[in-house]
C-alpha cells in the first residue's frame, strides 16, 4: 500500500518517517469483481483511514503521527511519522535457537504485556487491529514494544469508515488469524486476542501454534483444531500459563479474555526475575518493568550510527562497512553541505551527512578532519556531552601525529573546554583551559589570540563563580597582561579588566 522513506524535518530538525501511498496500479486489475481504478481508490481510503486511526490513538506503544498531506509533485498521499529505530519481533524470533537457549518466559510476557496495554486503548477506541503479528511488532532499545501498521484496522460502529473489504474477503496474516477472521466473519477485539495468544506462542516455542499442512491450512487448522498445548513443546512453561494461552485460543470469541484481563494476568510474569536468559541492555522488553523511566544503562553512541526504519526488516546498513573508499573532493563535498546545513540549523541532517562519510572514510586524515567537523556540528546545535568525547579524540589523534603544539590539536582542547564550560563541568573546565593556555598564540593570528583571551577571560569567571576569589584576580592579572601584549597599550578591553579587577578586591582580604 505504501512505502517509506527515512527523512527529516527541516523545521525542526529532526529525524522522521514518511509514508507514501503507492499509485501505482499495476496489478491491481486482476483483482476479481474489482478494476483498478476502483482498487486504487479503495487503497487510498484505507491510507487515510489509517492515518486517522493511528493519530486518534495515543499511546508509548503506537508510532506518533506528527503530519499528513499531498505530495505537489508526486501527488501521492503522506504520513509523516515517528521515526523507530530498533528490531522487528520476528527478527528476534528468527534468530533464536529454541533448541539452546529459548527466550525466558518473563522476556515474553514483558513483550506480550505491553502489546496488551496497546490493544487495550485500542479496543476502548472501537478499533480492532486486525493483523497481530511479530512482522507488526518492533522492540526499540529501551524496550518498549511498538504496535505498526493500522492499514487494515477496523472501526467498529461507525458510518463514517465504510468496509474496506468485499464481503467474504479475509483480512489478516494466516498464521494468526482467528476463526471468525479465517472464515471472513465479523470480527471484533477478541480476534485481536487470539492473534496475540499466537504470538505469545511463537514467542516461547519459535513457531506459531497452527502450520498448514497435509491435514488442512493455516484457517482449517484455526477453525476445526485444538490448539495443541504448548507445555508438549516446551516442558518449562508453568501450567498457569498453558491455561492463559488455551483461553486465549479459545474458538468462541466471546470465552476470550479482554486485553486488561491479559496484561493484568500476565504482569506479574513480566516483572519475575526467572534468570532462564541474561537481561540485555537493548532491545529488552523486560527493561521498561525493571527500569521504569529509565530505560537501558546508557552506553557511548558509536560514531558509525545512523538510524534505520526497521520497516521492513533489512539489515542493519549501519553496520556494515561500505565497499567503496571516501575520496579527497567527496569529502571536501560532505564537510562543505554539513557546514551549510549546520548554518541553516538543520543539525541532525549534518551529522548524518558527515557519519556517512565518515564510514566510508578509510584514510587516516581524511578521518580525522570529518570527525572534527562532525564535532563542531554537535557543538553548534549543542549537543556538548556529545562534541565533547569527540573533540577529545580527534585532538588526542592530532597530538599523537603533529605534536602538541599542532594548530588543529590546540583547537580541539579549546572546544573540549567549551564543552565542559557549557556541561557545568567547572573543575574539568578550567584544567582544560589552563592546559589550552599554556601556549601562547602568534600575536599575528588574530583567530587564535581571541580564542586565547577568550579561554583566559572562562577562567576569570569560573573561578569567581566558585568563589574562589585570589585565583579570579591571578587569572585576571594573567588575562591583562596577554591582552596588553597582544591587542597593545590602548586595547579597550583593558579598562573593563581593571574594573573587574577592583571589583574583585572587595571579596579579597
Amino acid at each position: 500500500m505504501g512505502e517509506v522513506w527515512h527523512a527529516y524535518d527541516e523545521r525542526l530538525d529532526r529525524r522522521v518517517a514518511v509514508k507514501m501511498m503507492l499509485t501505482d496500479t499495476r496489478g491491481l486489475s486482476g483483482i476479481p469483481g474489482l478494476g483498478a481504478a476502483e482498487m486504487l481508490a479503495n487503497r487510498r481510503d484505507r491510507f487515510l483511514r489509517e492515518v486517522r486511526t493511528t493519530a486518534a490513538l495515543e499511546h508509548l506503544g503506537i508510532p506518533a503521527i506528527y503530519d499528513t498531506g499531498i505530495d505537489e509533485t508526486t501527488h501521492q498521499l503522506y504520513v509523516v511519522m515517528q521515526l523507530l529505530r530498533g528490531r522487528e519481533v520476528q527478527t528476534i524470533v528468527d534468530d533464536t535457537d529454541y533448541d539452546v537457549s529459548p527466550l525466558a518466559v518473563s522476556w515474553a510476557a514483558a513483550a506480550v504485556v505491553q502489546i496488551a496495554s496497546v490493544l487495550d486503548e485500542v479496543h476502548r477506541n472501537d478499533v480492532v487491529h486486525r493483523d497481530i503479528k511479530p512482522a507488526n511488532l518492533m522492540i526499540t532499545p529501551d524496550g518498549v514494544v511498538k504496535v505498526l501498521d493500522f492499514g487494515v484496522a477496523a472501526l467498529r460502529g461507525s458510518g463514517n469508515h465504510p468496509r474496506l473489504t468485499q464481503e467474504g474477503m479475509t483480512v489478516g496474516t494466516p498464521p494468526y488469524m482467528s476463526p471468525e477472521q479465517s472464515l471472513a466473519n465479523e470480527v471484533g477485539p477478541a480476534s485481536d486476542i487470539y492473534a496475540l495468544a499466537c504470538v505469545m506462542y511463537e514467542l516461547l516455542t519459535g513457531r506459531p501454534p497452527f502450520a498448514a499442512d497435509a491435514n488442512g491450512s493455516h484457517a482449517w487448522h484455526h477453525v476445526h483444531s485444538g490448539p495443541p498445548p504448548i507445555r508438549r513443546r516446551r516442558h518449562d512453561i508453568p501450567q498457569e500459563l498453558e491455561d492463559l494461552l488455551l483461553g486465549m485460543l479459545d474458538k468462541a470469541p466471546e470465552r476470550r479474555l479482554n486485553a486488561a484481563q491479559v496484561y493484568d494476568a500476565l504482569l506479574p510474569w513480566a516483572c519475575q526475575r526467572d534468570g532462564s536468559t541474561a537481561i540485555q541492555s537493548e532491545h529488552d522488553p523486560r527493561q521498561p518493568f525493571r527500569r521504569p523511566f529509565g530505560g537501558p544503562p546508557k552506553r557511548p553512541t558509536p560514531i558509525g550510527y545512523t538510524p534505520t526504519l526497521v520497516m521492513p526488516a533489512e539489515p542493519d546498513s549501519a553496520s556494515e562497512t561500505p565497499s567503496t573508499p571516501l575520496t579527497d573532493e567527496e569529502a571536501s563535498e560532505a564537510a562543505d553541505l554539513a557546514a551549510q546545513l549546520a548554518q541553516a540549523g538543520k543539525f541532525v541532517q549534518a551529522a548524518d551527512l558527515l557519519v556517512g562519510a565518515i564510514q566510508r572514510a578509510q584514510d587516516g586524515v581524511l578521518h580525522g578532519d570529518l570527525m572534527f567537523s562532525l564535532a563542531q556540528v554537535r557543538f553548534l546545535a549543542g549537543a556538548h556531552s556529545e562534541a565533547a568525547p569527540l573533540f577529545d579524540e580527534v585532538g588526542t589523534a592530532w597530538t599523537d601525529r603533529y605534536g602538541a603544539n599542532d594548530e588543529q590539536a590546540l583547537l580541539c582542547q579549546y572546544y573540549v573546554a567549551q564543552c565542559r564550560m557549557a556541561l557545568g563541568e567547572s573543575s574539568a573546565a578550567i584544567n582544560a583551559f589552563l592546559a589550552y593556555t599554556a601556549q601562547a598564540p602568534e600575536p599575528t593570528d588574530a583567530e587564535a589570540v581571541d580564542r586565547h583571551l577568550d579561554a583566559l577571560a572562562n577562567l576569570v569567571r569560573l573561578h569567581a563563580a566558585r568563589e574562589r576569589f585570589p585565583e579570579a584576580r591571578s587569572a585576571a592579572a594573567a588575562l591583562r597582561e596577554a591582552t596588553q601584549r597582544l591587542r597593545g597599550p590602548d586595547a579597550p578591553d583593558l579598562a573593563d579588566i581593571d574594573g573587574f579587577m577592583q571589583r574583585l578586591k572587595r571579596f579579597t582580604t
